[in-house]
């Protein structure tokens, strides 16, 4: 998938998820394109609590389906950086790649990918492998919605 254009910049989008509405400080929207053709991509801004306090949260959106979903790093506010688990096929959908007990799937290769306990530490932080992009790299993020979007479509 690649992106084509900037479509516009939202404040106060709201997603209705199933259990709840969440409100995204900002949308980025892009015009992209892929071998089926053009898609809408939104990348979504927020804050809310993930292990153990509130930390910025990232969602990309393809043709309005969420996709990837990111958070931030213990060490965000140096480095900028969010973590998005790695998801393989499970008994029912998906599940977390193990880490360090699973190999990081090859698809994911192109990415930088590392323990999520190396780089959060709160309490309950899953044992799985996530891959890293910095906040503005949105065309990572793009990429990592693209590859799941791919994945559950087959």
């Amino acid at each position: 998938m690649h992106i084509i254009g900037l479509a516009g910049v939202r404040t106060k989008f709201e997603y209705q998820w199933p259990k709840e509405k969440e409100t995204f400080d900002h949308v980025v929207e892009y015009k992209a394109l892929a071998k089926d053709g053009k898609h809408s991509v939104w990348v979504g801004f927020c804050k809310r609590p993930v292990y153990g306090k509130d930390r910025i949260r990232v969602v990309v959106w393809i043709d309005g389906h969420p996709h990837a979903e990111f958070f931030g790093a213990d060490d965000f506010d140096k480095s900028g950086e969010v973590l998005s688990e790695i998801k393989v096929p499970g008994r029912r959908g998906e599940r977390i790649c193990r880490y360090p007990d699973e190999p990081i799937p090859e698809r994911y290769n192109m990415f930088n990918v590392v323990g999520l306990p190396v780089r959060v530490s709160d309490k309950g932080v899953h044992n799985a492998w996530a891959v890293v992009a910095n906040i503005a790299d949105h065309k990572t993020m793009i990429m990592l919605a693209a590859l799941r979007r791919l994945e559950r479509s087959r």
